[in-house]
């Protein structure tokens, strides 16, 4: 293990997540100076000195032997989240508006593993600087703050793939040019023009249907949209805003952010037959539009205008499947039947290289795919036949890894189910809610649906959801490997 070379990231890490927090205390400044009432300055002051000095001693000099090999990068990934998180706390805290440390730690990791899971109660009498680091802190960690450390500090050279590996969401990490910080550079550009363009499109939309959306909750709504959070800063989140041209805006914008961002690199470079061939978007889009037609039909007799009901099917389906979070509709009240069907998208999830969560698409098709090799080779044990993905054969290696990945997946979630029921709540509710933090998703069935939260669970409970948060947001392996002693031994 090259300690020298983890804590020198680390620093760069917590220089970065310093700087970020300049733009909330930049809120708190503006509203204050307008006479509205706002959050201390201290509440991001104290964090930015604490963040820039334990940043700045730890890059004070660059460590001779740079090199940063995978364990290192699990190290610094699995640090790094759980570190920022821990950091990024302390705002609540200061404020006084999550007096307790352990409440702030699952807020602010449920915004930075993107989950949306809450333990508030009341929100929108909030400063508006709280609410705008609650919600920037899924825009943060939609991308990921190692990747955007390698999009503006690229001088890790070859070494970055293995952090970047670490962070990125699904079986593999593409690059889409040969240079990884080039490509994290590259993605990153896409995301924030994505991000703006959803701004524009809710403020100025909202100004020609009438509905007249501000300004702040339009830039807040689409950092929750952009990173799949679902942080929203209205007490019943967006169906407070009463307006059906919202919904569709986001209903797109939650598909778009779902979908792999390599794919977005080939429409600009107009590598079209790139994105035609890509299996996994025509297995995120069908899974997508048959979860909104088998829902639609079951809840149908439940509404009085069918396209009320359609679009609610259409935003609760994308609102899981990208893991977002957001609601319109209190799906804990539909048939059995839909909230089978949204469980069952709750742990599928969207894209690989997407901002959102779960399993994702693409390990579901590989998994069949395998099922069905297997079959034919017990057919007949002497064919040779292999797993093709676009058209490509698939490494066993990576075969392997998401056989791996699944039972990993499966022996966490029923720990976690385990010591969540330890608060004996209803099974719906404990199963739900380790899915829910899991697939990083916020909404559960039950005490923790659309109109509840996660306040009402022991700090035990809430430690283990943290847990399973940031191990659903790093694919398990870089927040496991902390625990193993083989990780922390020094190379022979």
């Amino acid at each position: 293990m090259n300690y020298k070379a983890v804590l020198y990231v680390l620093g760069k890490i917590f220089i970065i997540l310093g700087l970020l927090m300049f733009l909330p205390l930049s809120i708190a400044v503006y509203y204050r100076l307008n006479g509205f009432p706002e959050a201390s300055y201290k509440s991001f002051v104290i964090p930015i000195i604490i963040l820039l000095i334990i940043g700045i001693a730890l890059t004070l000099k660059k460590p001779n032997n740079f090199n940063i090999y995978s364990k290192e990068g699990f190290v610094i990934c699995g640090l790094g989240w759980i570190i920022i998180s821990a950091l990024g706390a302390l705002p609540f805290v200061i404020s006084g508006c999550i007096p307790s440390y352990i409440d702030a730690f699952f807020e602010t990791t449920s915004g930075f593993t993107t989950t949306g899971a809450s333990i508030l109660n009341e929100i929108y009498s909030l400063p508006k600087s709280i609410l705008f680091w609650r919600s920037f802190t899924h825009w943060i960690g939609g991308m990921g703050i190692l990747s955007f450390m390698i999009a503006v500090i690229p001088k890790a050279k070859g070494n970055s793939m293995f952090i970047m590996k670490a962070e990125v969401p699904g079986p593999t990490a593409g690059k889409v040019v040969s240079k990884i910080s080039e490509s994290a550079r590259i993605l990153y550009i896409i995301y924030f023009a994505m991000t703006i363009t959803e701004i524009l499109v809710l403020f100025f939309g909202s100004r020609i249907t009438g509905d007249n959306i501000r300004f702040f909750d339009c830039v807040v709504n689409a950092f929750a949209t952009a990173g799949t959070g679902g942080f929203s800063v209205l007490n019943n989140s967006i169906l407070g805003y009463n307006s059906p041209f919202t919904e569709w805006v986001l209903i797109i914008f939650m598909f778009l952010f779902g979908v792999n961002f390599n794919l977005y690199y080939y429409l600009i470079t107009k590598k079209v037959s790139g994105i035609l061939k890509d299996e996994e978007l025509r297995g995120y889009i069908l899974i997508n539009l048959s979860a909104v037609v088998m829902i639609t039909i079951n809840i149908s007799t439940l509404y009085k205008d069918m396209s009320t009901a359609v679009r609610d099917a259409f935003f609760s389906v994308n609102s899981v499947m990208s893991t977002t979070g957001f609601c319109t509709a209190d799906f804990n009240s539909w048939p059995t039947f839909s909230k089978v069907i949204l469980v069952i998208i709750m742990c599928i999830g969207c894209s690989a290289g997407s901002t959102g969560g779960g399993l994702k698409v693409v390990r579901l098709e590989l998994f069949i795919k395998q099922m069905l090799c297997d079959f034919r080779k017990t057919l007949r044990p002497n064919s040779v036949v292999n797993v093709r993905m676009n058209g490509k054969t698939v490494d066993n290696k990576i075969m392997k890894s998401v056989s791996s990945y699944l039972n990993i997946y499966i022996i966490t979630l029923v720990i976690s189910v385990i010591l969540i029921s330890l608060d004996d709540f209803d099974p719906t509710t404990s199963f739900t809610s380790v899915i829910s933090c899991l697939n990083n998703i916020g909404p559960g069935l039950e005490v923790v649906g659309p109109v509840g939260n996660y306040s009402g669970f022991s700090t035990l409970s809430k430690i283990v959801l943290i847990f399973d948060m940031l191990a659903g947001r790093l694919e398990l392996f870089p927040i496991l490997l902390l625990f193993s002693p083989h990780t922390w031994k020094k190379a022979r």
